[in-house]
């Protein structure tokens, strides 16, 4: 699961296999390990029959994203790519909630293994922009 954030948005993209698990009711966790102490920042999709809308949590290093079980069950099995969501913080901020499905990019990047990313259905001439 590939993780980005940019200002007040975050975006979690999921190759097939942990889409499967998301359709399977199975929590997706990554970490990100830095420093000598093995300190992490770990990212967490979670599907919850009880959350009434995706939401993003942080807290004790680790940002939790939250989506209904109802909403994730249709999404990993359709082929919707995006699930997306504002969520208001306070009166002053909003932040763009992503989750999205992986596909490979057109231009082959060294060092990134897309073995597991969805096919990409754009023909070369339609490439734009693979980040």
């Amino acid at each position: 699961m590939k993780l980005r954030i940019n200002n007040n948005s975050i975006r979690l993209r999921l190759n097939q296999t942990e889409v499967k698990e998301i359709g399977k009711g199975h929590s997706v966790t990554e970490n990100l390990y830095l420093g000598k102490n093995n300190l992490s920042l770990a990212y967490s999709l979670i599907p919850d029959e009880k959350t009434p809308s995706i939401s993003a949590h942080f807290f004790d290093n680790e940002i939790k994203i939250y989506v209904p079980k109802s909403l994730s069950d249709n999404w990993s099995k359709s082929d919707e790519v995006t699930m997306r969501y504002i969520q208001n913080e306070g009166d002053e901020h909003q932040n763009l909630i992503l989750i999205e499905k992986d596909f490979q990019c057109l231009h082959k990047r060294p060092d990134e293994d897309e073995s597991d990313s969805f096919p990409n259905p754009k023909s070369e001439e339609d490439y734009k922009n693979c980040n």
